[in-house]
């Protein structure tokens, strides 16, 4: 494939995964950083356009590993960051927000490890089914569905104690999507 038809695949696959590449970073971060997230993802998958994947549903989930691993970097350098400056400051550390929209559902997902949040988000919030799932965190579809199903576990005496229901009918967290 020589460079014109590359940069022509390029511009298609970036105009239809954009939304949900967006959107998934949305979610993690605030909005300044999640927009830096987005064009570094889309600057790592321009220098490496020709390892993309063809198939383009392939690809999101190659873009959305991308993001993820982005908003890794983001977060350990704010953590960084914050840790040197309350070293300075001699301050304690505030809690980690989470925005739900939903005050309490965010005090139970604070309560939960970061991995835990992080399939739950997957799963409720990115809308990917278990096998998405697998293929962006590298694990099997089996994992995957252990991992929700422990998260699950583990949130359920959160939500009960502040009287959420974790089920609506249909197998997705009540109060979660946006």
């Amino acid at each position: 494939m020589d460079s014109d038809e590359l940069a022509d695949r390029f511009d298609r696959l970036a105009r239809s995964t954009l939304r949900r590449v967006t959107a998934y970073c949305l979610r993690r971060t605030d909005e300044t950083s999640a927009h830096d997230a987005v064009s570094e993802v889309y600057a790592v998958a321009w220098r490496r356009r020709r390892q993309l994947p063809d198939d383009e549903h392939q690809a999101l989930l190659w873009l959305l590993g991308a993001a993820r691993n982005v908003l890794a970097n983001q977060a350990r350098s704010q953590r960084r960051w914050q840790r040197l400056l309350y070293r300075v400051a001699e301050q304690p550390r505030p809690a980690p927000a989470f925005d739900t929209g939903v005050p309490d559902l965010d005090a139970a997902l604070a309560e939960l490890s970061e991995a835990d949040r992080e399939v739950l988000r997957l799963a409720y919030w990115d809308d990917l089914s278990h096998g998405d799932i697998a293929s962006l965190l590298g694990v099997s579809a089996g994992a995957v569905a252990t991992r929700l199903h422990r998260a699950r576990q583990r949130l359920r005496p959160q939500l009960a104690t502040l009287d959420i229901p974790l089920n609506d009918g249909e197998g997705k967290l009540a109060h979660a999507r946006r």
